[in-house]
């Protein structure tokens, strides 16, 4: 039965969701401090690290794990920049509202617990007990696993997605004069 919202495919795109997350926040980082004075550096340098962060041990579940609660404190963090200026003061005033050190400790202490929590929410075990032999053994429970990234663009559901947001591109294309017989002023 099709649903209006099935978010189970997404499990399948998890490695290139985390790709392009830790891409993009080393991409900026580096845009930010102007460190190598080069975007084509940046960039590079930038996928290069990714590509050491997520290929390398389990960091890919890290990451995952720890990406919700990033979105909540970009919220919170959202969220004090707007009583900012609602007590009429700038942005550029904020860490003497706040105070210095305040702002610096409110967003660095959550992360630095979010990164702990991640870290050790490690593969679970359980105890088996062989009744032959009464041997106690542990054993680590395996998550969930993933489908390959090509089974998942083979399901029919996203190549449903695929097709209607196609078409839909299309039927817009043509409708704002992007080309073609149809359309266009």
């Amino acid at each position: 039965m099709a649903t209006f919202l099935d978010l189970g495919l997404l499990k399948g795109f998890v490695d290139i969701f985390v790709w392009i997350l830790v891409f993009l926040i080393v991409y900026g980082v580096l845009e930010v401090t102007n460190l190598l004075k080069n975007k084509g550096l940046h960039a590079l340098f930038a996928f290069v690290i990714t590509a050491v962060i997520v290929l390398t041990g389990n960091s890919t579940r890290i990451i995952t794990e720890m990406a919700p609660w990033f979105v909540v404190i970009a919220a919170l963090i959202f969220f004090m920049l707007v009583l900012t200026g609602f007590a009429g003061g700038d942005l550029k005033d904020m860490p003497s509202i706040f105070g210095k050190k305040s702002v610096i400790w409110i967003v660095a202490i959550p992360l630095f617990v979010i990164l702990v929590i991640a870290w050790t929410q490690g593969p679970q075990e359980k105890t088996v007990v062989n009744p032959n032999t009464g041997e106690v053994t542990m054993v680590e429970k395996t998550p969930q696993q993933h489908r390959p990234f090509v089974g998942v663009l083979s399901d029919p559901k996203v190549l449903g997605m695929f097709l209607i947001l196609g078409t839909g591109a299309m039927t817009l294309a043509l409708m704002t004069g992007g080309g073609g017989a149809i359309g266009g002023h």
